[in-house]
């Protein structure tokens, strides 16, 4: 990992492990998986497909709606269904000071969560 990337956070591995556990129930290989996805119109590599699987690779929307549709599932059955309002208050993550952001959100300096504005008083 480089020093400008991030581990990945529980909502990354929940969504890798569910992609690993639905190709690996549909019976298909990593590289059965980015050849469909790339006759879709997504050009992927077999290691594109394991480095999500593993968490190692972010991931981006339109990666989760053509493995989705790869996998025969809506997108939002990637995702886990307890995401909380902000999960940097229940993670205890911290973020930036508004000194060094200036106005506006902020973005959490463990997920990259970007605070939610509306909530605040």
């Amino acid at each position: 990992m480089t020093k400008h990337e991030r581990a990945p956070g529980p909502y990354t591995r929940h969504v890798a492990e569910t992609i690993r556990d639905l190709r690996v129930r549909a019976g298909l290989t990593t590289t059965e998986v980015a050849r469909r996805i790339t006759e879709a119109g997504r050009p992927t590599h077999k290691s594109t497909v394991s480095r999500i699987e593993s968490g190692t690779r972010a991931i981006s929307v339109d990666d989760v709606a053509a493995l989705a549709a790869v996998l025969g599932v809506r997108p939002a059955a990637l995702l886990p269904a307890d995401v909380p309002a902000d999960p940097c208050a229940a993670g205890r993550h911290s973020y930036d000071s508004r000194e060094i952001t200036g106005p506006g959100p902020r973005v959490c300096n463990d997920c990259g969560h970007i605070e939610d504005l509306e909530s605040e008083d």
